[in-house]
């Protein structure tokens, strides 16, 4: 049990980092002309990465707001707003990850 659980962590974690790379490169690429927003759809690789269908995660194009003048798709506020939820997301697995650690740290130490 605690075995698939800290499995399911870590795909979070690994996940997590995923997204934070692709929405940090969206930001950096706010005053890019013709740059599309991208991010992943979380849930579903979250289940194909735990049901082992795939190591890659597919990279989709972000649906955000209308483009600008230029063809940017990047809408800041959005960016940051999915940046924070996703680094909530990365903060909360982690405790649990390390939670579940020292639990077995504690087990097999006899409880002490």
């Amino acid at each position: 049990m605690g075995g698939n659980n800290l499995f399911i962590l870590e795909k979070i974690l690994d996940l997590a980092m995923t997204r934070h790379r692709i929405l940090a490169s969206n930001v950096a690429n706010a005053d890019t002309p013709g740059y599309r927003a991208r991010d992943i759809r979380f849930t579903r690789e979250l289940e194909k990465a735990v049901s082992g269908v795939s190591e890659t995660v597919e990279v989709v194009e972000s649906p955000t707001t209308l483009p600008s003048r230029d063809g940017n798709t990047v809408n800041i506020e959005i960016e940051m707003s999915k940046i924070a939820e996703n680094t909530l997301m990365y903060n909360t697995a982690l405790r649990m990850f390390e939670k579940k650690i020292r639990m077995m740290k504690d087990v097999i130490k006899g409880g002490r």
